[in-house]
């Protein structure tokens, strides 16, 4: 989203799950994950899927190729409401 940050959206239809589920996030990769802030924080949840926003927590610009390079990514579970 603009130069601060990058966004992710996380396709969880292969779950089944007929209702939003809570989710739960972590980001993960070889380095510099620790610079960030938002990946914790779960937008659009449905029951097929989710959306993270990443960003430097020092408001630097960030792209999705620094991110692939640092191999980034979003560890997820689910647990079905109810």
């Amino acid at each position: 989203y603009g130069s601060n940050g990058i966004y992710l959206d996380v396709d969880t239809s292969a779950c089944g799950f007929t209702s939003p589920p809570k989710y739960f996030t972590s980001i993960g990769g070889t380095g510099h994950h620790w610079v960030t802030t938002g990946a914790t924080s779960i937008y659009r949840a449905t029951a097929t899927g989710f959306r993270v926003y990443v960003r430097r927590s020092d408001g630097s610009a960030l792209d999705p190729s620094f991110a692939n390079s640092m191999r980034w990514h979003i560890n997820w579970f689910a647990v079905e409401s109810g």
